[in-house]
């Protein structure tokens, strides 16, 4: 069937495979950097927080919220039971009424405090036994009874002494008397009673409780017990409502129903029972917009693509491979640093190029290459030139004329790896008579593994172990006629030759075990005349990774 399919030029074309493996490389490419990108970033944080019980649990409790089941409701409740208690309010109509505040302006003042001393006086036991006094009269008072005093000290045996030797003008004897008590107490009170003073109060009328001052201070009282200030002063005071304020001035209740009147006036409380009697409060939420865009980035485009193709087997060919050798020919000139354009030993040992016995061409340094349009070609052509021979049944190297050019480049020098996969799209051109190549070499003449070659009008496929027989393919030289894109896939167990990612050849046994670098050729078969070329649009080579 497969040598069927490649007969009739069933396998997949050329710019099909191209399209499909830059397709795949561009969506693969697109993955990694999508997979860094804020976007899926953002995804995965949502993706986490939306799908995570603390955000399901928190969405179930905003949804399920009620102003009834909260204690701002609770809170409400009490203080309108506390504004609606009778005694609160009795509280606040006391407190804020003009009552209370001419109350206030009362207590304590002049006119307060001389009442209360005016009554507390006035019922004192001393005052009532003063409001029972009798009437004064001269007889009732200190001075008459120095009088009466006086005119008992008449009857005194030195007094009359003194007074006799007065009347018989014996002045200088009474004067010697004078020190006698008796006599001094006698002369004073003599002088006291011819005073004024003793003289005013002899001649005085009767003194009564309404002559004293006591009988002032219980008209003043009497005055103020009718004044409308005090009368309302202690009627206010032995009132209900002040006893009731005076219950709960700085009480536990009116503390907490002024904390609560404060609380329900603030932005906080009515903010939040808006909050609560909103329908629409999760829809409001910084998780509702997050759940939105969660929902939004779940549906675009770029995330159901990652999502469907990320965890897929459709970039295993890409995961699975590193890109370790390329040139895409996009250069003005062949990149030397890459290629050389002679034999790997000829370079090393010689310096300079040479061709086997049995090849009728010789190669030459750069005139047989050309680069255009990202295309890299090697022309045959007839050309005489000289050059060096190499034949080890001569000895060695010995000079040659050759009538035929053409060119060679390889990597030995820069690039060898042992297995991978090893591509290029070529051109081969099958043209009977010359001989193009696409083929691995190790530092010996063996292992040799033609990737492609032409010969005899057909395409081939080599390989050459340890210098035992050579295991080959070969397909239609039509397959020479195009580009395809020729592929040897190496592994530690086996070697698979492919032509447009569809398998060719096989080899399972003497696989190679060391590293291997990159070789192009042209040359001849059998001479030919005019020019024919082999053209090469770009070689990759990866390496396989687990």
């Amino acid at each position: 069937m497969a040598k069927l399919k490649l007969s009739l030029g069933l396998i997949p074309s050329t710019s099909k495979i191209e399209q499909e493996e830059n397709a795949l490389i561009e969506e693969f490419e697109k993955l990694k950097k999508f997979s860094e990108s804020d976007e899926l970033k953002r995804f995965n944080e949502l993706d986490a927080r939306v799908n995570s019980t603390d955000f399901k649990t928190k969405k179930k409790h905003i949804e399920t919220l009620s102003f009834k089941d909260s204690e701002e409701y609770n809170k409400e409740q009490e203080f309108k039971r506390l504004d609606k208690s009778k005694d609160l309010v009795m509280y606040f109509k006391t407190r804020d009424g003009v009552d209370m505040k001419k109350y206030h302006e009362l207590e304590g003042s002049d006119k307060i405090k001389r009442y209360e001393e005016l009554k507390k006086t006035v019922n004192s036991a001393s005052f009532k036994e003063k409001q029972k006094m009798k009437p004064i009269t001269f007889k009732r008072t200190e001075e008459y009874n120095k009088f009466k005093e006086y005119k008992k000290l008449k009857s005194d045996s030195n007094v009359k002494a003194y007074n006799k030797l007065l009347r018989k003008g014996k002045t200088e004897e009474a004067e010697k008397l004078v020190g006698v008590a008796s006599i001094s107490r006698y002369l004073g009170l003599g002088e006291f009673i011819n005073s004024d003073t003793f003289l005013e109060k002899k001649n005085m009328k009767p003194i009564t409780f309404k002559d004293t001052d006591e009988y002032k201070q219980l008209q003043e009282y009497k005055n103020l017990n009718n004044d409308p200030d005090i009368k309302f002063f202690y009627k206010f005071k032995s009132s209900k409502e002040l006893s009731n304020f005076n219950a709960l001035n700085g009480s536990q209740k009116v503390s907490r129903h002024g904390e609560l009147k404060e609380y329900l006036q603030t932005d906080k409380f009515k903010e939040r029972k808006e909050y609560l009697l909103d329908r629409k409060r999760y829809e409001k939420s910084d998780l509702f917009k997050e759940e939105q865009e969660y929902e939004k980035l779940k549906k675009s485009d770029d995330i159901v693509w990652y999502f469907k193709v990320k965890d897929s087997d459709k970039f295993d060919v890409l995961k699975h491979r590193e890109l370790t050798f390329r040139d895409e020919f996009d250069e003005n000139s062949l990149n030397t640093k890459k290629w050389l354009t002679n034999h790997y030993w000829g370079d090393r040992l010689l310096n300079e190029r040479y061709s086997l016995e049995t090849d009728l061409h010789c190669y030459t340094e750069s005139e047989n290459f050309d680069i255009g349009s990202s295309i890299f070609s090697i022309s045959t052509r007839t050309q005489k030139k000289e050059g060096k021979v190499w034949n080890p049944d001569f000895g060695g190297f010995r000079n040659k004329e050759f009538n035929y050019t053409s060119g060679i480049i390889n990597t030995g020098k820069s690039f060898r790896q042992k297995h991978g996969i090893f591509q290029a799209k070529v051109k081969l051109n099958t043209a009977v008579g010359p001989r193009h190549a696409f083929y691995l070499l190790a530092d010996k003449v063996t292992p040799h593994i033609d990737v492609c070659r032409t010969g005899k009008g057909k395409v081939w496929m080599d390989f050459f172990a340890n210098g035992k027989k050579a295991a080959r393919t070969s397909i239609s030289g039509k397959y020479g006629r195009g580009f395809y894109i020729y592929t040897l896939e190496w592994t530690a167990d086996k070697l698979v030759w492919k032509i447009n990612d569809y398998e060719v050849f096989k080899q399972t046994t003497n696989i190679p075990n060391e590293p291997m670098y990159i070789n192009f050729s042209g040359g001849l078969d059998k001479p030919m005349s005019g020019s024919s070329s082999m053209e090469i649009d770009w070689v990759r080579v990866y390496q396989y990774k687990s």
